[in-house]
């Protein structure tokens, strides 16, 4: 079937590199281009799928400079792990889509909520946080006055995310970190999804219909789920995309 609202898919970006470890900007670039001729709805550069976070803020600082180059900004996110990376983004007019790291109570998270520019997106996975984007919390970032744009929420139950959705408002855009499970998130109240199985642009791309789109994602989740580490994980991805 297909969808009867705009559904927005979101796609994890690939860093391609050369042997020496530097930035391969002819590869990069060239996937880029590939990644806007699909109806993809954004972007996010340095995320966890292709080890943005054991980057260098200099190396995220040039991975945005590409992408802007090559495709523009409208379509662009850049996760962000450090002070630098915001700043970077917000200078190339990207909206930062900011980790929560280390924040090991609500009132924490809350004081790292109030302390985001505005607009940027919030990126929320327990394995980087003990405290998470949870309905609770975004209930008292409502209350503050403080809520970000949007956020991606990662290892959320579907209950919860339509919990989180009573709680932002429509305003607020929510993109479930699980693909696996497309219609069921969108009922919940998902404004679309994180589908990193589809990072390595297959050919030819799914249309946007539903069916299709969740049979390209668990084809390829089948296989990524077969390998033992997130390195294994990117690297087929790689392999994938050549």
């Amino acid at each position: 079937m297909s969808w009867t609202e705009p559904m927005q898919l979101v796609l994890p970006t690939l860093t391609y590199r050369r042997p020496d470890g530097r930035l391969d900007t002819t590869a990069t670039a060239s996937y880029a281009e590939r990644a806007a001729a699909t109806w993809a709805h954004l972007f996010i550069l340095s995320g966890t799928t292709t080890g943005g976070h054991h980057a260098t803020p200099a190396e995220r600082a040039a991975v945005i400079d590409l992408w802007a180059d090559t495709i523009g900004t409208d379509r662009l996110t850049a996760c962000c792990w450090t002070r630098d990376d915001i700043d970077h983004a917000q200078r190339k007019n990207v909206i930062p889509m900011v980790a929560m790291l280390n924040l090991t109570d609500q009132a924490k998270a809350l004081d790292f909520l109030s302390s985001l520019p505005r607009p940027a997106y919030l990126f929320s996975h327990p394995e980087y946080s003990p405290a998470t984007f949870t309905p609770a919390l975004a209930t008292a970032t409502a209350r503050a006055g403080v809520l970000p744009a949007g956020a991606k929420v990662s290892k959320m139950p579907v209950d919860q995310i339509q919990e989180l959705r009573a709680s932002t408002g429509p305003e607020f855009t929510i993109w479930d970190g699980s693909p696996r499970h497309i219609a069921h998130s969108l009922t919940a109240g998902a404004d679309g999804i994180v589908a990193a199985p589809l990072s390595h642009l297959p050919e030819p791309f799914p249309r946007q219909d539903i069916t299709e789109v969740q049979h390209a994602i668990d084809t390829t989740q089948t296989h990524l789920d077969g390998l033992p580490t997130r390195d294994a994980r990117t690297a087929a991805l790689f392999h994938l995309a050549r």
